[in-house]
């Protein structure tokens, strides 16, 4: 069974915190490997080049998504806040990667799609506690902590190899330049006796209470804590759980309406979202959540096993937020994760100047299933769009045995989007059909539609040279895909080094590192045992 390793063991970090493996479970979304469902990815042809003139030279470094800058390495993104017109993210940065340790560093974006990078606002090895890890800022409106209305705090885990014996304990960092900057106050949830895992602090107010709620990884469960002021924490409750490692990682609690198949909605539900192992059930690193009540002092989940977000290998230690000057906050929510996976993050090359990225921001809903469960429904915000400055549409074709579509001249890319819908021509579905993107020099990353099988994939073993010696790279992720009325929606987000494979508005998502040639560009979509029909075809670029 492939191993996964936590932030601290694989940062290079004294004290080495190895994840447990998961116990697995059925309710997973449908997350899991293609072959470890015995389903074999049919094998296509490479693509031939696409007709138009060859790409001019790029650089490799993604065009649309956070990267770490100046040859660093980054990872879990931090809970962004609203300050003005504007949104303040963050996330672990590390310029001196595998050692040094991580730091907080900042971008700011009014459109969550372009985001500019402001550098460091909590550097590491400032205290005697070490470097600074995950966490989450909240402006403390009512000035709960006295240092001012409106301060910005940011309750972070540091490490503090016992320093006062304390090891993983809560900071409390404070800002009064809109987070460009943060002073540190002090340890204020010291950990004794000295638990491994005692981190990524999560913080929200909860109104019904009057007092600010945390959620914190702890060993076999998230523990709940509450405080009237930032920094007297009393602990609460704890949710326990195995399914998914013996630590569950960098934990959002939120509340959402859960909409029926008609749009309407008479109840609200608590999420909580994890970041997990599910290598015991046949996955890999993930994020995993539950759907329940909170009831201001503990959380109690409707069901014992919950679902994987996201289908893909690389969607880890994902945050989540809602918009507070929205119509209807709990219509919906956004979240963003940390592209990448401990299994193999160590071995990705860094050839292009930068360790890790983020993902694009989604949008999250919470539906109900055709059987009445709730799940989350994740799609891209429609202003991503305007990260690409070209369209072009292409023409309603069926697709057979020997008979590809045919693109549009130009649409080979290196970073875009690629919308599609797939319908059944007469009773069956074909055997599968396969689109290969990033195509060139022997290498694609191919999207498989088995839908006589009900499931899509994507296999990126051939994706390009130099791949991570792992079979959590090797292995092709698939996600369950319903077309009962006999049509998929499809819409896929591809940069230098990522692919995001959004499927039926959000139903599923795959979301994939990739390791393509910087000049492969083509696209094949074929089909075998039978016939499908590719209509509504968009092909966004030049982002």
């Amino acid at each position: 069974m492939a191993s996964i390793f936590s932030r601290r063991q694989t940062l290079g970090f004294i004290t080495t915190l190895p994840m447990l493996s998961a116990c697995g479970g059925s309710g997973d979304g449908g997350g899991g490997s293609a072959s470890a469902a015995g389903l074999a990815p049919a094998p296509t042809p490479t693509p031939s080049p696409t007709q138009s003139p060859a790409p001019a030279a790029v650089g490799g470094r993604p065009r649309y998504h956070i990267a770490a800058p100046d040859g660093g390495w980054i990872n879990d993104p931090q809970r962004p806040v609203r300050i003005g017109d504007s949104w303040t993210m963050w996330a672990l940065y590390n310029p001196t990667w595998p050692n040094g340790g991580t730091e907080w560093r900042r971008w700011t974006s009014t459109d969550l799609v372009t985001w500019t990078d402001r550098g460091v606002s909590i550097p590491r090895q400032t205290t005697a506690f070490g470097d600074v890890w995950s966490g989450s800022a909240v402006i403390d409106t009512d000035d709960t902590a006295v240092f001012g209305a409106g301060t910005l705090i940011a309750l972070t885990t540091m490490p503090a190899d016992n320093a006062a014996g304390q090891n993983q304990s809560t900071a409390l960092w404070y800002s009064r330049d809109g987070g460009a900057s943060f002073a540190f106050h002090a340890i204020v949830h010291p950990n004794f006796p000295g638990n491994k895992p005692f981190r990524d602090p999560t913080v929200f107010w909860h109104a019904p209470t009057s007092r600010w709620v945390m959620t914190l990884s702890e060993e076999g469960k998230i523990g709940f804590y509450t405080s009237p002021d930032l920094k007297q924490w009393s602990y609460a409750s704890g949710f326990v759980s195995t399914l998914v490692g013996g630590v569950m990682e960098c934990s959002h609690l939120f509340p959402l309406h859960l909409y029926d198949a008609n749009g309407a909605t008479g109840v609200d539900k608590w999420v909580l979202l994890v970041g997990g192992d599910g290598t015991g059930g046949g996955f890999t690193g993930g994020s995993y959540y539950w759907v329940g009540s909170f009831d201001g002092t503990g959380f109690t989940a409707d069901s014992a096993t919950g679902h994987w977000l996201d289908g893909g290998a690389d969607y880890y230690a994902a945050m989540v937020w809602q918009d507070p000057r929205a119509a209807d906050p709990l219509a919906a929510a956004w979240t963003m994760g940390w592209m990448n996976n401990w299994a193999y993050a160590n071995q990705l090359p860094a050839s292009a100047g930068y360790r890790g990225q983020l993902s694009i921001v989604r949008q999250i809903r919470l539906q109900r299933n055709s059987d009445g469960t709730p799940s989350l429904r994740m799609t891209p915000i429609a202003a991503q769009n305007n990260a690409f400055q070209s369209v072009m549409l292409g023409t309603d074709q069926t697709i057979t045995d020997g008979r590809d579509y045919v693109w549009p001249a130009d649409a080979g890319m290196i970073a875009g989007r690629i919308d599609l819908t797939l319908t059944r021509v007469g009773a069956d579905w074909p055997g599968g059909a396969w689109l290969s993107v990033r195509g060139g020099q022997g290498y694609f990353t191919q999207i498989g539609f088995e839908l006589n099988k009900s499931h899509v994939f994507v296999k990126r073993d051939t994706s390009g040279p130099y791949p991570p010696d792992h079979v959590a790279w090797r292995e092709t992720r698939s996600v369950r895909c319903e077309a009962a009325d006999g049509k998929v929606t499809v819409s896929i987000f591809l940069d230098t080094g990522s692919i995001e494979v959004f499927i039926n508005d959000g139903d599923s998502v795959l979301s994939e590192l990739i390791n393509a040639p910087s000049d492969a560009t083509s696209l094949n979509l074929n089909a075998s045992g039978g016939s499908v029909r590719v209509s509504e075809v968009r092909v966004l670029a030049g982002g």
